[in-house]
This record gives C-alpha cells, sequence and structure tokens, in this order.
C-alpha cells in the first residue's frame, strides 16, 4: 500500500503542476504551493480508495471515491484561494480542472 501512496502522489504532483503550469502558474512561490496541496490531499483519499478496494464493494467504493473527489476539489479551491499570491485566475477553475484531468489519467491507470 505505501508504493501505491507514493506513486500516486508522484503521478498526481506532476500531473496537476503540468496542468498549473499550462493554466498559467508561474512564480516559484505558487508552483511550491500546488505540490504542497497535492501532498495535503493525495495520500489521504489514496489511502482511503486503497482500504475501500479491500474492505467493501464496487458501489460503495464509486460512491464514496467520488465524494472525496468533489471534496477534494473544494478543499484545494479553498487552499489555493487562501495561498496562491501571484495567480489572478479562478482558483475553482485551477482545482477542477487539476483534479478532473488527474482522476482521468488516473482512471485509466
Amino acid at each position: 500500500m505505501v508504493y501505491s501512496l507514493i506513486i500516486s502522489l508522484f503521478l498526481t504532483i506532476v500531473i496537476e503542476l503540468s496542468t498549473s503550469l499550462l493554466l498559467g502558474v508561474r512564480s516559484k512561490r505558487d508552483i511550491l504551493v500546488c505540490i504542497l496541496v497535492n501532498t495535503c490531499t493525495n495520500p489521504a483519499v489514496v489511502y482511503i480508495a486503497n482500504l475501500l478496494i479491500l474492505y467493501s464493494n464496487q458501489t460503495i467504493y464509486n460512491i464514496i471515491v467520488t465524494i472525496m473527489e468533489i471534496s477534494v476539489i473544494f478543499i484545494e479551491f479553498i487552499l489555493y484561494k487562501k495561498c496562491l499570491q501571484d495567480y489572478k485566475k479562478s482558483s475553482f477553475v485551477l482545482s477542477f480542472i487539476n483534479n478532473s484531468i488527474s482522476w482521468t489519467i488516473g482512471t485509466f491507470l
């Protein structure tokens, strides 16, 4: 399970940081914020998802993971809104696009 946590965090940071750069995040501080925000949210979601795979059925897994992913969008939105200094575009759009892309890629992997 630790391997899964590490790989997932690494891939999430690569994907979401790449997307953030494409969406206009430029300053070193804001790039660090993007990395730290994902470091805060990703391990918890992946850990719970791994437990759900072991101890629940597919329906419960899908419902809880969907709720967690929606929650992460809002949590990251709030963190981006409070912590990004130089990014002047919508923090919600940044969070939504980042998480939609990383979730989609993660689903296929």
